[in-house]
Protein backbone atom coordinates (compact mmCIF):
# COMPACT_ATOMS: atom_id res chain seq x y z
CA UNK A 1 0.00 0.00 0.00
CA UNK A 2 1.44 3.47 -0.97
CA UNK A 3 2.02 6.06 1.56
CA UNK A 4 -0.71 8.14 -0.32
CA UNK A 5 -2.98 5.24 -0.23
CA UNK A 6 -2.60 4.92 4.01
CA UNK A 7 -2.79 8.79 3.88
CA UNK A 8 -6.27 8.71 2.39
CA UNK A 9 -7.37 5.73 4.25
CA UNK A 10 -6.54 7.82 7.84
CA UNK A 11 -8.27 10.75 6.11
CA UNK A 12 -10.78 8.96 5.72
CA UNK A 13 -11.25 7.67 8.48
CA UNK A 14 -10.95 10.88 10.11
CA UNK A 15 -14.30 12.12 8.27
CA UNK A 16 -16.42 9.06 9.57
CA UNK A 17 -15.55 9.87 13.16
CA UNK A 18 -16.71 13.80 12.05
CA UNK A 19 -19.66 12.02 10.50
CA UNK A 20 -20.35 9.61 13.46
CA UNK A 21 -19.99 12.54 16.28
CA UNK A 22 -22.73 14.34 13.88
CA UNK A 23 -25.05 10.85 14.11
CA UNK A 24 -24.55 10.91 17.47
CA UNK A 25 -25.95 14.44 17.63
CA UNK A 26 -28.59 13.79 15.58
CA UNK A 27 -29.99 10.67 17.22
CA UNK A 28 -29.61 12.38 20.64
CA UNK A 29 -32.22 14.79 19.61
CA UNK A 30 -34.34 12.94 18.22
CA UNK A 31 -34.44 10.67 21.73
CA UNK A 32 -35.36 13.71 23.14
CA UNK A 33 -38.20 14.17 21.24
CA UNK A 34 -39.33 11.16 21.29
CA UNK A 35 -39.00 11.17 25.19
CA UNK A 36 -40.82 14.43 25.20
CA UNK A 37 -43.66 13.01 23.41
CA UNK A 38 -43.57 9.75 25.57
CA UNK A 39 -43.31 11.54 29.03
CA UNK A 40 -46.12 13.99 28.39
CA UNK A 41 -48.54 11.16 26.57
CA UNK A 42 -48.07 9.11 29.72
CA UNK A 43 -48.05 10.93 32.35
CA UNK A 44 -51.59 12.78 31.15
CA UNK A 45 -53.14 9.49 30.47
CA UNK A 46 -51.89 7.89 33.80
CA UNK A 47 -52.59 10.36 35.76
CA UNK A 48 -55.94 11.87 33.70
CA UNK A 49 -58.54 11.21 36.59
CA UNK A 50 -56.04 13.30 39.10
CA UNK A 51 -54.73 15.90 36.88
CA UNK A 52 -53.98 18.92 38.88
CA UNK A 53 -52.30 22.09 38.44
CA UNK A 54 -49.24 20.65 40.12
CA UNK A 55 -48.67 17.77 37.73
CA UNK A 56 -49.03 20.25 35.09
CA UNK A 57 -46.21 22.89 36.34
CA UNK A 58 -44.08 19.82 36.42
CA UNK A 59 -44.85 18.79 32.45
CA UNK A 60 -44.35 22.21 31.63
CA UNK A 61 -41.33 22.36 33.16
CA UNK A 62 -39.33 19.04 31.72
CA UNK A 63 -40.98 20.05 28.43
CA UNK A 64 -39.07 23.13 28.24
CA UNK A 65 -36.06 21.20 29.61
CA UNK A 66 -36.20 18.70 26.97
CA UNK A 67 -36.87 21.60 24.59
CA UNK A 68 -33.70 23.32 25.71
CA UNK A 69 -31.28 20.28 25.73
CA UNK A 70 -33.02 19.31 22.01
CA UNK A 71 -32.01 22.72 21.14
CA UNK A 72 -28.20 22.60 22.50
CA UNK A 73 -27.72 19.17 20.33
CA UNK A 74 -28.93 20.67 17.23
CA UNK A 75 -26.45 23.39 17.92
CA UNK A 76 -23.51 20.64 18.44
CA UNK A 77 -24.43 18.91 15.52
CA UNK A 78 -24.55 22.05 13.25
CA UNK A 79 -21.21 23.12 14.79
CA UNK A 80 -19.57 19.59 13.79
CA UNK A 81 -21.08 19.82 10.23
CA UNK A 82 -19.22 22.67 9.59
CA UNK A 83 -16.03 21.11 11.40
CA UNK A 84 -16.84 18.73 8.60
CA UNK A 85 -17.17 20.87 5.64
CA UNK A 86 -14.08 22.74 6.68
CA UNK A 87 -11.70 19.62 7.11
CA UNK A 88 -13.36 18.97 3.00
CA UNK A 89 -12.29 22.09 2.16
CA UNK A 90 -8.82 21.16 3.29
CA UNK A 91 -8.45 17.69 2.15
CA UNK A 92 -9.72 19.10 -1.02
CA UNK A 93 -7.01 22.41 -1.16
CA UNK A 94 -3.92 20.39 -2.12
CA UNK A 95 -2.19 23.28 -0.74
CA UNK A 96 -3.98 23.13 2.62
CA UNK A 97 -3.76 19.11 2.54
CA UNK A 98 0.02 19.25 3.66
CA UNK A 99 -0.83 20.81 7.22
CA UNK A 100 -4.41 19.63 7.70
CA UNK A 101 -4.58 18.41 11.05
CA UNK A 102 -5.81 14.90 11.25
CA UNK A 103 -8.02 14.11 14.30
CA UNK A 104 -8.86 17.53 14.84
CA UNK A 105 -12.47 17.76 16.70
CA UNK A 106 -12.17 21.18 18.30
CA UNK A 107 -15.45 22.80 16.93
CA UNK A 108 -15.22 26.04 19.12
CA UNK A 109 -13.51 28.10 16.35
CA UNK A 110 -17.08 27.65 14.71
CA UNK A 111 -19.04 29.20 17.63
CA UNK A 112 -19.28 33.17 16.57
CA UNK A 113 -20.96 32.05 13.14
CA UNK A 114 -23.01 29.90 14.46
CA UNK A 115 -26.37 30.60 16.12
CA UNK A 116 -26.55 30.79 19.75
CA UNK A 117 -28.98 28.18 21.57
CA UNK A 118 -31.29 30.03 22.48
CA UNK A 119 -31.57 31.02 18.53
CA UNK A 120 -32.08 27.80 17.69
CA UNK A 121 -35.05 27.21 20.44
CA UNK A 122 -37.06 29.54 18.57
CA UNK A 123 -36.58 28.17 15.24
CA UNK A 124 -39.14 26.70 12.91
CA UNK A 125 -38.22 23.22 13.39
CA UNK A 126 -38.04 23.42 17.30
CA UNK A 127 -41.53 25.52 17.26
CA UNK A 128 -43.25 23.51 15.39
CA UNK A 129 -42.82 21.07 17.68
CA UNK A 130 -42.31 21.88 21.14
CA UNK A 131 -44.91 24.68 20.87
CA UNK A 132 -48.16 22.55 20.21
CA UNK A 133 -47.24 20.49 23.23
CA UNK A 134 -46.99 23.80 25.26
CA UNK A 135 -50.32 25.22 23.88
CA UNK A 136 -51.80 22.01 24.98
CA UNK A 137 -50.57 21.93 28.19
CA UNK A 138 -50.99 25.65 28.83
CA UNK A 139 -54.83 24.65 27.43
CA UNK A 140 -55.33 21.86 30.47
CA UNK A 141 -54.09 24.04 32.44
CA UNK A 142 -56.35 26.87 31.73
CA UNK A 143 -59.23 24.35 31.61
CA UNK A 144 -58.34 23.09 35.51
CA UNK A 145 -57.75 27.08 36.70
CA UNK A 146 -61.56 27.43 34.99
CA UNK A 147 -63.20 24.17 35.96
CA UNK A 148 -61.77 23.90 39.57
Amino acid sequence: MTENNINNDVIGKYFEIIQNVITRMAHNSFLIKAWSITLLASIIVLTLSIINILIIFVLLIVLSTFWILDSYYLRLEKLYRRLYDSKVEEFNDKSKRKIMKLFDMEYKKYEKDEKHTLRIVISKSELLFYLPLIIALLSILVYLLINP
